[in-house]
């Protein structure tokens, strides 16, 4: 004999069975939206792409990158990885960020390679913080940068040697906190003493700075307040290769 009790439990637990399927139902077939709907929606041709904005250029001419990175036939369905990856392919592209607006328009963004340098590769040619040479002609474009002494080997497009790596990487941390600095830079190159030689154009305070390869930063900061302390004379170089000070050279005491 079965009780009503037992009864009624049966019937809540398949009650709850069948919701438990109808969910499982109902989220499988949510998960698989994504997967079929964005191939049938690239098949219309009300989604081709027919706009393409392009935005963070400066020296990248904005067609040169939507020639790179759509196809006549592409959806805004496509993948956006894939534009993405067809982007960064551009020597001139650091990252590339691509999204839908509306049913048929893109935008790009990029970030470009931003050029810190000129390096003899035998001809002057601009280089980026990460080291790569930049196809860009110095003269055309009116690059006003420092150059850094002495020829240089390249590899894949990098400058090869660590050294000078590492110094065009400390030119473009001076260029973000002190820009004030690099535009009164001419030339740049290891010091026979070790660190940095920096020559200055005429009228900078100093003509030659020299700077540690360990912190340069800061110890700027330093030739600066001790630079702003001379005021009757010229100085010939500052020296704070020196932990905690720098020594001055005036002109007249080479």
């Amino acid at each position: 004999m079965i009780s009503p009790g037992t009864s009624r439990s049966r019937r809540i637990t398949r009650r709850g069975r069948r919701r438990l399927l109808f969910a499982l139902m109902a989220a499988s077939i949510g998960l698989s939206v994504p997967i079929w709907v964005p191939p049938l929606l690239a098949a219309l041709s009300a989604f081709q792409v027919a706009e393409l904005h392009v935005t963070g250029t400066e020296h990248i001419p904005p067609d040169e990158i939507r020639a790179l990175a759509v196809t006549p036939d592409a959806s805004v369905w496509d993948d956006p990885a894939t534009w993405e990856e067809r982007v960064r392919a551009h020597p001139m592209v650091r990252e590339a960020t691509a999204r839908r607006e509306g049913f048929n328009t893109l935008e790009i963004a990029i970030v470009e390679r931003r050029p810190i340098a000129l390096v003899a590769t035998p001809e002057l040619r601009p280089v980026s913080a990460d080291g790569y040479v930049l196809p860009l002609d110095p003269s055309a474009e009116s690059l006003d940068l420092p150059i850094i002494r002495g020829p240089v080997e390249t590899e894949g497009g990098f400058v090869k040697d660590p050294g000078m790596r590492e110094l065009i990487l400390a030119l473009a941390r001076m260029d973000r906190t002190r820009s004030d600095f690099m535009s009164l830079v001419s030339e740049v190159g290891a010091a026979a003493e070790g660190g940095y030689r920096f020559l200055l154009l005429p009228g900078a305070g100093a003509d030659v700075v020299l700077l540690p390869g360990d912190e340069p930063l800061r110890a700027l900061d330093r030739v600066s307040i001790a630079l702003g302390q001379i005021e009757d004379r010229r100085v010939a170089r500052a020296d704070a290769r020196f932990r905690g000070q720098v020594v001055l050279t005036r002109v007249e005491e080479r």
